[in-house]
């Protein structure tokens, strides 16, 4: 850029030239400005998403079984510690269960009614959300009763006051 002197117009060319710059620097700050509200209302949006698939899944009981393992998951809306401490409190009171193995600090336990070896575990999602994982091995097809796993689900679910249901496959 040359700049010229002020008999030949020069100051106002380069005062031109300053503006044009201007302008230029301020539609790219509201390109900018209008990608950052664009990002920030998808990425609320995304996570308003989260929040409502989560909260279908709450007390939606998945069930997995093969020929060797019989596996139950439930997100329960309760604090970790609160589901770990009803569960084993009903494996306590249950007369035909005797628990094999329990680890408070890490929420797990293991049990056993005679017939199956089972074992639970309780993880923190968040503070107020909790998964509930129990899984056995199967019990041949010739057993008469329900599901011990599937059965010890619901009854903490009942005990706590929350609905859960078994999912739909």
């Amino acid at each position: 850029m040359t700049v010229v002197g002020p008999e030949k117009g020069g100051f106002l060319c380069a005062r031109a030239i300053f503006v044009e710059r201007g302008k230029a620097m301020r539609k790219k700050l509201r390109v900018a400005g209008g990608i950052l509200a664009v990002s920030l209302l998808c990425g609320a949006a995304a996570e308003a998403q989260w929040v409502f698939l989560g909260r279908k899944a709450l007390g939606a009981v998945q069930r997995f079984t093969s020929k060797s393992h019989d596996t139950v998951s439930v997100l329960l809306e309760a604090e970790a510690d609160k589901v770990y401490s009803t569960a084993v409190a009903l494996l306590a009171d249950k007369q035909d269960v005797r628990i094999t193995y329990r680890d408070d600090r890490t929420r797990t336990v293991e049990f056993t009614d005679g017939r199956q070896s089972v074992g639970m575990k309780v993880s923190r999602l968040e503070e107020r959300l909790s998964q509930l994982l129990i899984s056995s091995d199967a019990v041949s097809s010739k057993s008469d009763g329900p599901s011990l796993v599937l059965d010890g689900v619901f009854r903490v679910c009942r005990e706590m006051g929350v609905h859960c249901s078994l999912a739909a496959e």
